[in-house]
C-alpha cells in the first residue's frame, strides 16, 4: 500500500511539473519576434525635446528616420524591448516616421509634427522682380508660403534651411509687406515690419519724336526687361509685341491707332510708369481754331463746372488717354439707360457776337453711328458719332433758339452703352 501511495505521489508531482513546463512553453510561444511600433509622443513636441516611441521588440531598431534626417541607434537616449527615447534634432521635419530594422522598414500610420517657433530676423528692403532674395531667421525650413503684395503667392523656394530661405521675387509682385506662413502643430502667419520695395522700369528718353504711325521708336531707360507692354494714347490695351527688348532699350512699332501724348510702360506688376514727354505724331490732326469762350479745354473755365448728371454712366474731366488738343480731355462712359453721363453747368456764357457751340468727339470701338442727345441751354441737338477718329461738331446757335446765354451743356445717350472722348468745348 505504501509503495502504491508513493507511486501516486510521484505521479502527481510529475504531473504538476509537466503542467508547469507546459504553461511556461505556452508563454514563450506567445512572445512574438515581430517588431512593432504602437505609438509615439507627446503631441505638439518641440525640437530639442525628448520623444518616446512605444512598441514591441524595439531593441532591434537600428535607426529612425524623420523627414529630412536619420537618427542612428547610437544616438538614442534609451532603447529597450518596448521603448525608444531620443531627442528631436533641430533639422527634423514633419511627416511619417520610419523605423529601420533587420525585418525591414516600419512606417508610422500617423505623421509626426512639431510646434515650431519660427522667427524672421532679416528681410531685404529692396529687390528686383525676377531675382532672388534671402530671408534670415530661425526654423526657416518650416516656411510653406510667402504672399507678396497683390496676393501673389509663392510656395516653391530656391532653397531653405534652419537659418535662411531663398525665394525668387515674382515678376507680378508689387511693393508691399510680405505675409509669411509656416507649418507645424500651431501654424503661424507673420507679416514683415517693413514693405519690400520692388524695382520699376524707368524712362530716359524715346526717339524719334515726332514719328509716323507704323514706324519704330526706341525707348531708352533702366530695368526695361520688366516691361510687359507699352500703352499708347488712343489704345485700350498695351502693345506687347516688341521689335526687341533688353534691360536698357525697347524698340516698338507705333500702332496706326495711336494718338499723341505720353507713353506708359506697363510692367508685369501692372504698376504703370508714364513718360514725362509726349509723343508727337507726323500727319496728326492740325490744331483746332481757338475758342472765343471756353467751357472746357484741358480743364473747366469761365465758371463752368462738372455737375452730377444722372443714370448709370460716368465722366472723367481730367483724362489723358485720348486728347484732341492740349493735354487732357473728358472721358464719358454711357450706361445705356438714357442717362446724362456728362453734365456741365454754372458758366452762364454770353452768346453775343458768337455763331456756334463747338466741341470735338472721338468714338471708341462700337460707337460708330450711335446718336447722342446734346442738351444746350434747355434745347436738344442730336449728333451722330464717328468711330475711331476725332470729329469737330459746330452747332449753330440758331438750331437751339439763339439763346442770349448758355449755362448748361449735357451729353445723354439714346439707349446705348459705350465710351467716347470729348474735348475743346465752347463758343466760336
Amino acid at each position: 500500500m505504501k509503495l502504491i501511495h508513493i507511486q501516486r505521489l510521484l505521479t502527481g508531482i510529475f504531473l504538476i511539473v509537466s503542467l508547469g513546463i507546459f504553461e511556461s512553453c505556452k508563454k514563450e510561444e506567445k512572445k512574438s519576434d515581430i517588431i512593432e511600433l504602437l505609438s509615439f509622443g507627446p503631441s505638439g513636441i518641440k525640437h530639442g525635446e525628448d520623444i518616446v516611441f512605444i512598441g514591441n521588440n524595439l531593441d532591434k531598431v537600428t535607426a529612425i528616420e524623420m523627414a529630412n534626417i536619420t537618427i542612428e541607434q547610437k544616438d538614442f537616449k534609451e532603447q529597450t524591448f518596448e521603448k525608444i527615447v531620443l531627442t528631436v534634432p533641430e533639422l527634423a521635419g514633419s511627416g511619417k516616421v520610419i523605423l529601420k530594422t533587420p525585418q525591414g522598414n516600419i512606417t508610422s500610420k500617423a505623421p509626426i509634427n512639431f510646434e515650431v517657433p519660427v522667427v524672421i530676423s532679416e528681410v531685404p528692403l529692396k529687390a528686383k522682380p525676377g531675382e532672388n532674395i534671402i530671408l534670415k531667421g530661425e526654423y526657416m525650413n518650416w516656411i510653406t508660403e510667402i504672399r507678396f503684395e497683390k496676393d501673389v503667392v509663392v510656395t516653391e523656394f530656391v532653397s531653405k534651411s534652419l537659418s535662411e530661405l531663398v525665394v525668387t521675387v515674382p515678376l507680378t509682385a508689387q511693393t508691399g509687406k510680405l505675409i509669411i506662413s509656416t507649418s507645424g502643430t500651431e501654424p503661424l502667419e507673420i507679416e514683415t515690419e517693413n514693405a519690400l520695395e520692388l524695382t520699376l522700369p524707368t524712362f530716359a528718353k524715346f526717339a524719334p519724336n515726332p514719328v509716323e504711325r507704323g514706324d519704330n521708336i526706341t525707348i531708352s531707360g533702366e530695368n526695361l526687361d520688366l516691361v510687359e507692354g507699352i500703352l499708347f494714347k488712343g489704345l485700350i490695351a498695351p502693345v506687347t509685341n516688341f521689335v526687341s527688348k533688353t534691360s536698357t532699350e525697347i524698340v516698338v512699332t507705333v500702332p496706326e491707332e495711336a494718338n499723341k501724348g505720353n507713353i506708359t510702360l506697363v510692367p508685369y506688376s501692372k504698376v504703370p510708369v508714364e513718360s514725362s514727354a509726349a509723343l508727337e505724331l507726323i500727319g496728326d490732326l492740325p490744331p483746332l481754331a481757338p475758342l472765343a469762350i471756353v467751357f472746357y479745354d484741358d480743364e473747366m473755365a469761365n465758371g463752368w463746372q462738372k455737375w452730377g448728371g444722372w443714370g448709370g454712366g460716368s465722366s472723367d474731366i481730367a483724362n489723358n488717354d485720348n486728347v484732341r488738343d492740349g493735354e487732357k480731355s473728358i472721358k464719358v462712359i454711357f450706361g445705356g439707360d438714357w442717362g446724362g453721363a456728362l453734365q456741365m453747368g454754372g458758366g452762364n456764357s454770353s452768346t453775343s457776337g458768337k455763331t456756334y457751340v463747338v466741341f470735338s468727339i472721338f468714338g471708341t470701338t462700337g460707337t460708330g453711328d450711335k446718336e447722342l442727345n446734346v442738351l444746350i441751354a434747355g434745347k436738344e441737338k442730336i449728333v451722330k458719332i464717328v468711330e475711331g477718329e476725332w470729329t469737330e461738331f459746330l452747332v449753330p446757335l440758331t438750331d437751339i433758339a439763339s439763346p442770349a446765354s448758355i449755362n448748361e451743356f449735357t451729353l445723354q445717350d439714346r439707349g446705348w452703352s459705350g465710351t467716347i472722348y470729348i474735348d475743346h468745348i465752347g463758343l466760336r
